[in-house]
């Protein structure tokens, strides 16, 4: 039966150098980690100061850790209409497979780019840039042996099931993935079971066999349908700890729910579809035996 690696995002520990952000993650209990170096290592403002001995000294701190790098972040914006601002950024991407295949990683991972930051374009217009970016990305990920995971985010590009699957469907490339976020596919009006349902089952039917990473966390809607945390986790502001660090396996998973995340009836909705989606994706993955990373997450954003 497929496992789940339960790991932390780097950048919830604070800026560190490799060595002491690594021993923090696996100090709290966690397996494996989701690496952004321009969010999470001192020094690195851009992915100009990623340099060779950098990632030599990442190599070390996983070796002596034993704390996976399971998804390299390369967060850019992938869908910038402006060519050469999307060109720019899917320079850096490009720049970046080589440190991920150096340090192991199950994958990188980039979000689509908020509509917001491209008042005027078009979603459809958005999307057509996207497809644009992994068309110069993915075969450069193919040469080099790299898996390429794109996050859905209900206000970006790419924001819904049907635009995944339209995206990997375009694409058709072996190297392509998703990393899924749950909270990150609800809005407000989707906040019901049985509305997170409908697209549970979507996302597992369509593209279960193709998620590459999960993420886990809790968010609560305001009356205006902003997006917040409950009150109980805009208390938690410590790095996330975990208890134990042994992979969790479909029968567990329930366990998850009393490892970080508080009790309240806002996240009480999300466990329940969180659960409810697991069984779908554990019956897609049901004759593999790789680890699945799940990255807990601090933050709603």
């Amino acid at each position: 039966m497929p496992k789940f690696m339960i790991g932390a995002r780097g950048h919830d520990f604070g800026r560190q150098t490799p060595k002491q952000l690594f021993q923090a993650i696996g100090e709290a209990g966690f397996a494996c980690t989701q690496l952004a170096y321009t969010k999470a290592i001192q020094g690195v403002s851009s992915y100009g100061d990623v340099t060779p001995s950098l990632v030599a000294e990442t190599q070390d701190a996983i070796q002596k850790s034993g704390v996976q790098a399971a998804v390299y972040g390369t967060y850019v914006e992938l869908s910038y209409a402006d060519e050469e601002r999307r060109r720019a950024e899917t320079a850096k991407v490009l720049g970046q497979i080589r440190n991920a295949k150096l340090l192991g990683s199950v994958c990188m991972g980039s979000e689509t780019t908020s509509m917001s930051k491209q008042p005027g374009v078009t979603r459809r217009e958005a999307q057509e840039a996207l497809l644009r970016s992994l068309a110069e990305i993915l075969p450069a990920c193919e040469e080099q042996g790299v898996l390429f995971g794109v996050e859905c985010v209900y206000h970006h590009a790419m924001n819904t099931p049907e635009a995944v699957k339209m995206v990997l469907d375009t694409m058709a490339s072996p190297n392509l993935r998703v990393i899924f976020d749950l909270a990150n596919y609800i809005g407000a009006e989707d906040a019901s079971l049985d509305a997170q349902r409908r697209i549970w089952d979507k996302a597992a039917n369509w593209y279960g066999d193709k998620i590459a990473a999960v993420h886990f966390k809790g968010q609560a809607f305001r009356p205006d349908g902003r997006r917040t945390v409950c009150l109980c986790c805009e208390r938690k502001r410590s790095p996330p700890v975990l208890p134990a660090t042994s992979p969790l396996s479909a029968a567990s998973a329930a366990d998850l729910s009393s490892i970080y995340f508080c009790r309240c009836t806002a996240l009480d909705r999300l466990y329940s579809g969180f659960f409810y989606f697991l069984r779908s994706v554990f019956t897609v993955f049901s004759q593999s035996q790789q680890a699945l990373p799940l990255v807990l997450r601090d933050k709603p954003w």
